[in-house]
C-alpha cells in the first residue's frame, strides 16, 4: 500500500506561533494551567469588541444581509473603506481600488499567487510576521531578509534593503507598527526604502494592520502609500487588532499605483477573489457602518490598558540581568532578546519550551519570526497585569536557575 505524502511546499514551512501550542496541550493535560503569552487575540483576554461594529450585525436579520457578495467586496464597504483611509491617513484610494479579504492572511496569500514566480526575489524583515515567509516559501520565491536589530529599536536598514536589491526583485515588505516588535518605523526610513524600491521597479507590501494602537503620545502612523509618488504600494488592514475583533477574519487591500505599473498583477489579485466567490456578506455590512462610528467610544480605554499593561511587563524586564528589551511604540507585542552566553539553553526555542515545562509561562520562539529573532522571544501583554507580573516572577526565576 502507497501511503499519500505531505506535498512539498508545505512540508517546507513552519509557524512558531501556532506550533508552540503542541506542548503546550501537553503540558495543560498533565494539570497544569498555563499563562499565555503566545497569540495577539485581545478577546482571548477579556477585551470586548466594540458595540460600534457588533450591533449593524442587526442588518443580517432586518434587511437580508446573508446573500453572495461581489468578489471584491461590496460596493459600500469599499466606499466606507476609502473614506476611512482618507480621513484617518490622508491617502487618496477610491472604491475601485479596494478589495475586501478574509483577513489580512487571505490578502498576503493572494498577493504571493498574484505578482510572483518561482525565483523572483522578495524581501522581508529579519524579524517579521511568520505569514509572509511562509508564504513566499510555498510559492518558491527567492527569500531575503534585511536587517531589523534591537540596537536599532527593530527599524529597518535601508542600506542592508539596497544590498539585496536586484533586477529580479518583485516585492519589498514593510510592516509598521510591527509584528512581533512593537516598533514603528519612522517617516525618513519609510521614505529610504520607497526610494530604493522606485529604483528597481519593485512594489511595496506594506502591512498596516496595528495603525492605530499607538502608545507613545504625539506618535503617528505614517501610511507608506502618502510617501510613495509613483511607486506602487500594496497597502493592507483590517478588523482584528483595531476594531478587537480576529474572529471575523474582515480585512482589506488597497492599490496604490498612479503611474499603473502593477495593474496586471492587481487584475490577478482580483482573479483570485472571484476563485473564492466573497468575504462575508453580513460582517461587511457591519463594517460598513463601523467605519462611520467614532472610534473613540472605546478606543482611548483599549490604548490605556495596553499601555498600563506594557509599562509594567518592560520595566520587569529591564530589571533582569541578561536580557536586552526595546520599548514598544505601538501594538501588543514586545520582543525581548537574551544573552544566551549567559544561560545554559542552546538556543531561544529551548528556552521557550523550558519556560513553558517548569514554569508553565507560554511564549513563541524568536528564530521563529525569522532569521534576525535569534535568542529573542516574543510576548504579549493583553493578560491582567496580575498574571504579567506572576509571568516576570517566574521568569525571573527561571533566568537565575539557568545561569551559567
Amino acid at each position: 500500500m502507497n501511503i499519500m505524502e505531505i506535498s512539498n511546499r508545505t512540508a517546507s514551512f513552519s509557524y512558531a506561533i501556532r506550533d508552540v501550542l503542541a506542548v503546550a496541550n501537553e503540558v495543560e493535560a498533565q494539570g497544569h494551567e498555563i499563562i499565555k503569552l503566545n497569540i495577539g487575540d485581545p478577546i482571548k483576554y477579556g477585551f470586548k469588541t466594540p458595540k460600534i461594529l457588533t450591533d449593524p450585525l442587526s442588518y443580517a436579520e432586518k434587511e437580508n444581509y446573508n446573500f453572495y457578495a461581489n468578489s471584491q467586496g461590496i460596493l459600500e464597504f469599499r466606499e466606507a473603506i476609502a473614506e476611512y483611509e482618507k480621513r484617518k491617513h490622508n491617502v487618496d484610494v477610491s472604491a475601485a481600488d479596494v478589495v475586501v479579504t478574509a483577513g489580512v492572511s487571505e490578502g498576503i496569500q493572494m498577493t504571493f499567487m498574484a505578482f510572483t514566480n518561482p525565483g523572483d526575489r522578495v524581501l522581508i524583515p529579519g524579524i517579521h510576521y511568520p505569514s509572509y515567509s511562509g508564504n513566499a516559501t510555498i510559492f518558491e520565491n527567492d527569500i531575503q531578509y534585511y536587517k531589523t536589530v534591537v540596537d536599532g529599536n527593530f527599524y529597518p536598514d535601508p542600506d542592508h534593503i539596497r544590498s539585496l536589491m536586484n533586477e529580479k526583485t518583485k516585492l519589498v515588505f514593510l510592516n509598521t507598527p510591527n509584528n512581533p516588535t512593537g516598533s514603528v518605523y519612522p517617516e525618513k526610513i519609510l521614505k529610504e526604502i520607497v526610494d530604493i524600491a522606485g529604483e528597481y521597479d519593485a512594489c511595496i507590501v506594506s502591512d498596516e494592520t496595528y495603525d492605530l494602537l499607538m502608545l507613545e503620545d504625539g506618535l503617528k502612523h505614517t501610511a507608506t502609500a502618502n510617501l510613495a509618488k509613483d511607486v506602487p504600494v500594496i497597502a493592507y488592514n483590517g478588523f482584528s487588532k483595531v476594531f478587537l475583533a480576529p474572529g471575523w477574519r474582515l480585512g482589506y487591500a488597497y492599490i496604490h499605483d498612479p503611474a499603473e505599473k502593477i495593474q496586471g498583477p492587481w487584475e490577478g489579485f482580483n482573479k483570485l477573489t472571484r476563485l473564492r466567490l466573497s468575504a462575508s456578506t453580513p460582517l461587511q455590512k457591519a463594517g460598513t457602518e463601523a467605519l462611520k462610528q467614532d472610534l473613540n467610544t472605546y478606543l482611548p480605554q483599549t490604548i490605556k490598558a495596553l499601555k498600563d499593561r506594557r509599562d509594567l511587563m518592560y520595566i520587569r524586564l529591564v530589571e533582569m540581568e541578561g536580557i536586552s528589551v526595546y520599548k514598544p511604540e505601538a501594538a501588543f507585542y514586545i520582543f525581548p532578546m537574551l544573552s544566551m552566553d549567559q544561560f545554559k539553553w542552546k538556543d531561544d526555542k529551548e528556552f521557550v519550551f523550558d519556560y513553558l515545562r517548569q514554569k508553565h509561562v507560554l511564549t513563541v520562539f524568536g528564530s521563529g519570526f525569522g532569521p534576525f529573532g535569534k535568542n529573542g522571544f516574543r510576548m504579549v501583554y493583553l493578560p491582567s497585569l496580575e498574571e504579567i507580573d506572576s509571568a516576570m516572577d517566574k521568569l525571573e526565576d527561571l533566568l537565575n536557575e539557568n545561569r551559567i
